[in-house]
């Protein structure tokens, strides 16, 4: 009876396990997947032989077949870094605490083994979080349209250099531009903005000024633009 009641003990804390992660707090990682890669393996080959009574050889060969899995390119908000998941072929029919709970339970030890095929990311938004021993948890749906997690293996982890700061849209700063031949052209990205001396409003950020007048060779500068704003003096040298 105390065996009993041991075992049924052991079978509620692993179905609680399995299922105490189900609504968006307990995967509050937003998950991106940007691309999915095909990739080929090779399973291992393992073999045995025997010799009968009458000293007749006989061996067996098995794997070495090859399989493919898929490879998924994904960032997550608020890191920096590009993750290549993947995850098994299969996992224990309902999950690993619930294949050692229920499974056991109802079907017998042997049937701990059963295993059903993983389901399959596709490119877009998915929930997830960290477990402890470094794989990711990912919220999504079977080919039922039933709400599932499954764990993810990080293959691969790449830095990904974040963008250079913008400022807000519509900032500006003054851009007073001189040159030693007045009235000279001035261009800011290539388009025409004045003629020399002159100050003229841009948006904050990178910008490439260029200064021309006819028999001069043109000045240019690629310069970041902030702040209160800049004053640039061009020297324009007369064509040879």
């Amino acid at each position: 009876m105390r065996r009993s009641l041991l075992f049924f003990f052991f079978v509620a804390l692993l179905n609680v396990s399995a299922f105490a992660a189900k609504d968006d707090n307990d995967f509050p990682l937003v998950i991106h997947v940007t691309a999915v890669h095909m990739e080929q393996g090779q399973s291992g080959v393992s073999g045995s032989g025997s010799t009968d009574s009458n000293g007749n050889y006989s061996s067996s060969v098995s794997g070495g077949g090859s399989y493919t899995w898929k490879l998924y390119t994904s960032h997550i908000d608020g890191d920096n870094n590009t993750y290549a998941l993947s995850t098994p072929r299969s996992h224990p029919r309902g999950g690993e605490a619930v294949a050692a709970a229920t499974v056991i339970g109802t079907m017998g030890w042997g049937a701990l083994f059963a295993s059903a095929r993983n389901s399959e990311l596709t490119i877009g938004d998915y929930r997830g979080h960290w477990n402890k021993n470094g794989t990711l948890e990912i919220q999504l749906h079977d080919p039922k349209g039933k709400l599932i997690h499954q764990t993810f293996t990080v293959q691969s982890e790449d830095m990904t250099p974040p963008p250079p700061a913008t400022p807000p849209a519509g900032t500006m700063s003054n851009l007073t531009v001189e040159s030693n031949v007045k009235g000279a052209d001035i261009e800011v990205d290539g388009a025409f903005v004045g003629n020399t001396p002159s100050t003229v409003a841009v948006t904050q950020g990178q910008h490439t000024i260029t200064v021309k007048m006819k028999g001069y060779t043109d000045w240019s500068r690629a310069m970041s633009v902030a702040g209160s704003g800049v004053h640039l003096n061009a020297e324009l040298e007369p064509k040879p």
